[in-house]
């Protein structure tokens, strides 16, 4: 499954770049203000529906041409609790790491917009820790990765030739790893859809 949507993207990929080498491409950077809400969530036995917000703030460097755009994108968030309680205490920190990329068609529609439409993908690599000195308890360090998948539409208003602000919607496919501390003897197979606003800052280059 991963080789055949590893292909799908280069293919796309190299399409997108063979029809656009004629054209002007500009190079810029983006800071990205995000807002993710995890809907669905399904396991191997069960379908829940769980409403859990992430903040992240992605760096971008755009490569837009007159009828193409390729964004890579990083992003990081982390949250951390303390816990003490009659000389008990717990600590635990979660940290998210994402890397993924937009790929779409760029339609200049409207003069001072740029509207367009694609696809998005990526992998988020969560670790996360915890510790305690409860009597009989274990600490714990554990690591998984989750891959992402999704229609994106967007638009952005330029202020002039190298500043722009705008906006972007997408709906995010994603196949959740298993934490690398699960012993168990059976494959726990889950997926999530989510929805994705950003907001964003953009600078060009040229």
């Amino acid at each position: 499954m991963r080789t055949i949507f590893s292909l799908l993207i280069v293919s796309f990929l190299l399409s997108t770049v063979a029809t656009a080498q004629d054209n002007p491409v500009n190079f810029g950077f983006g800071v990205n203000f995000t807002r993710e809400m995890t809907i669905i969530s399904t396991g191997a036995d069960d379908l829940g529906v769980y409403t859990l917000p992430i903040d992240l703030a992605n760096f971008s460097i755009i490569i837009r041409g007159t009828n193409f755009r390729i964004e890579p994108s990083l992003g990081y968030f982390s949250t951390s609790s303390d816990y003490s309680s009659q000389g008990y205490t717990s600590k635990s920190s979660t940290s998210n790491f994402r890397i993924g990329s937009l790929v779409a068609y760029n339609n200049n529609s409207i003069e001072s917009m740029n509207f367009y439409y694609g696809l998005v993908f990526g992998a988020l690599f969560t670790s996360s820790s915890s510790e305690n000195n409860y009597p009989g308890s274990t600490n714990n360090d554990e690591s998984k990765t989750d891959f992402f998948i999704g229609p994106a539409v967007g638009g952005e208003y330029m202020f002039n030739d190298h500043f722009s602000f705008g906006g972007e919607i997408n709906v995010n496919y994603i196949s959740i790893g298993q934490y690398d501390s699960d012993n168990s003897d059976y494959d726990i197979s889950q997926s999530a859809i989510s929805t994705r606003g950003i907001i964003y800052v953009r600078w060009y280059v040229n």
